[in-house]
């Protein structure tokens, strides 16, 4: 199944997937909903918005494991699997790799705002922002400024000690 996609989809790893160009929505809603022409066997593309057992996904599946099928037989596998266990194993790879896709594509926000919500290293107006630091007293630090004071007192009275 590992050879299988990455013949058909020229990866050589699971992170080669992340450029992998989806299946336009318009080819996808005309095969679901009209009477579209589905995937194309010489390019065949995942629909990355639907699961595995969308019609579109499931057509891709059904294409993966016919070429599967004619793999078994032309290299005389030594062991026969169902085609029930051989579909989930693939609908099984398509799983991972789309969270591989998915985790590599632009956040909402990042697309909705584009370049103008981006910051520029080179702006004209710099900003005039000054740091200011605070102490925050934890409550798990013990209270000391009693100590600290006779320390500071000590040290007025007599410099010779520090």
């Amino acid at each position: 199944v590992r050879r299988l996609f990455k013949d058909v989809f020229s990866i050589s790893q699971d992170s080669d997937f992340m450029l992998h160009e989806p299946a336009s929505h318009d080819d996808v809603y005309a095969y679901e909903y009209e009477d579209g022409p589905g995937p194309n066997c010489n390019r065949l593309a995942f629909d990355l918005k639907g699961g595995p057992k969308s019609p579109w996904n499931d057509k891709v599946v059904g294409l993966l494991l016919e070429e599967l099928h004619r793999r078994v037989n032309q290299e005389s596998w030594p062991f026969r699997r169902s085609e029930a266990y051989f579909k989930e194993v693939l609908q099984d790879r398509y799983k991972r790799l789309r969270t591989v896709w998915i985790a590599a594509q632009p956040k909402k926000l990042v697309m909705t705002l584009g370049d103008a919500g981006m910051s520029s290293e080179e702006s004209d107006v710099e900003n005039d922002i000054e740091t200011v630091l605070r102490v925050k007293n934890m409550t798990w630090r013990r209270a000391i400024e009693r100590e600290l004071d006779i320390i500071d007192h000590q040290r007025m009275v007599d410099d010779d000690i520090f």
